[in-house]
């Protein structure tokens, strides 16, 4: 690109390029020629190359938006329309929604640079909206939130997709099939009074609907953002009046070893009885357990230990999930059975279902539980343990795998510590 494009006239460079071709339906120009306004050639040429390299970055951008503009698919060419309007800070905007201030400031733009006939259209605001279905709106909000899915087991991934369909098939069921931006505040309202009956007939909780509400209300703020659109939410300040959440209770040292029995929830599968115990002395959420590998399980080592750690099975809850954790009593014997038996084999990741199985035997087994009690209560059971020995507050965040709320220096605990702090209430097999 050195000395490229360059003229002497005078004492005076110029910039002096001709349109290529392939450029010529996006730049109505011939010739690109003016001075730089420089006698020196090495600064003239530095001047050249940058000029060039803006101008096919431009060109570039413009082939691109030229494609989208002319593009069958509707929601592609609205977005390509939107570009263009943002690259020339303007606000996107539909021709109904622009002044006469806004006109007259956008055909002031148009003359001054040179644009395409699809770009004139689409600064103009002469690309409506486009006809989405909520079904197709949710595809694309699905995708768009590719990141945040990384981090999920595909179990997890599979239930957060399945809560917005659900919402999907109840906003149908309740108004009818209606495109995302056909939907204005008065279907929301309709949606939140259909939730209401419906919570009545069924005798369902408020947080069941206010689920189905923010995900309707989330997915069609990003299809907003996506397509720049200046609209209210129809779904903003909508909610129901939720209940007060009742916290879930701890379990108890005489009810964990009943639950351990070998006969206390025999319909349970072996690989589920297995999670139960691991669970007990650990403290760890039952997706962290779950999604453990083999090489997480480390057994021929001074202090045997789980590593809870991202992994090709699942991500995890936060930064501060990943820890080391000692294995002693049941939950060491559980460990050891999960080696032997090769590990988790077709339910790992399956934290929903695992849950709900286990749930249902401990209801089942025959040992009193309160209706506040469910297999996270043996994490809650083991933090209580920590609190009522009056642990340290970061060893107690270490094994929790929660943040420490003071600047943290150094590694905190080593495995035989840790050890030393479980093993006053392990709870070992009857």
């Amino acid at each position: 690109m050195w000395g490229l494009h360059l003229k002497k006239r005078g004492r005076w460079w110029h910039y002096y390029r001709a349109v290529p071709d392939r450029c010529r339906d996006i730049d109505a120009r011939q010739l690109i020629c003016f001075s730089l306004r420089t006698t020196d050639f090495t600064q003239a040429k530095l001047m050249a190359a940058q000029i060039s390299s803006d101008l096919e970055r431009d060109w570039q951008r413009a082939i691109e938006n030229g494609k989208l503009l002319s593009s069958h698919d509707h929601a592609e060419r609205y977005g390509a329309a939107v570009a263009v309007q943002l690259e020339r800070a303007l606000k996107p905007k539909t021709a109904s929604e622009l002044t006469d201030t806004d006109l007259v400031e956008r055909l002031r733009l148009l003359l001054n640079q040179p644009s395409t006939p699809a770009e004139k259209k689409a600064v103009l605001g002469l690309m409506d909206p486009p006809k989405l279905s909520m079904p197709q709106a949710f595809e694309r909000f699905w995708s768009h939130i590719e990141d945040e899915r990384n981090g999920l087991s595909h179990d997890r991934a599979r239930v957060k997709r399945n809560g917005y369909l659900k919402a999907l098939s109840n906003f149908r069921e309740a108004v009818g099939d209606i495109g995302i931006y056909g939907v204005e505040r008065q279907h929301a309202m309709a949606f939140r009074t259909w939730w209401l009956k419906r919570l009545k007939e069924k005798g369902l909780k408020p947080h069941t609907g206010n689920k189905d509400i923010n995900a309707l209300r989330r997915m069609i703020s990003t299809n907003f953002d996506i397509d720049g659109v200046d609209t209210p939410n129809p779904f903003a300040r909508i909610k129901l009046k939720d209940e007060v959440q009742v916290p879930r209770s701890p379990l108890g040292a005489e009810q964990i070893q009943k639950l351990i029995k070998p006969d206390a929830m025999p319909k349970l599968a072996p690989e589920f009885a297995c999670l139960f115990r691991l669970l007990v002395n650990t403290g760890m959420r039952p997706v962290e357990a779950i999604g453990l590998e083999l090489s997480d399980v480390i057994l021929n080592y001074d202090v045997p230990h789980v590593l809870v750690c991202r992994n090709a099975v699942r991500g995890l809850k936060t930064d501060h999930s990943e820890r080391v954790l000692p294995l002693l009593g049941v939950s060491l014997d559980a460990a050891r059975q999960l080696v032997a038996s090769g590990g988790w084999g077709k339910q790992a990741g399956k934290n929903m279902y695992a849950t709900s199985v286990i749930n249902k035997a401990m209801r089942e087994s025959g040992v009193g539980l309160d209706k506040r009690q469910s297999l996270y209560s043996l994490r809650h059971w083991f933090q209580d343990q920590l609190t009522k020995r009056d642990v340290v507050d970061r060893a107690q965040a270490q094994l929790m795998g929660h943040k420490f709320q003071r600047p943290k220096y150094g590694y905190g605990k080593d495995l035989a510590e840790l050890r030393d702090i479980i093993a006053p209430f392990a709870i070992s097999a009857p």
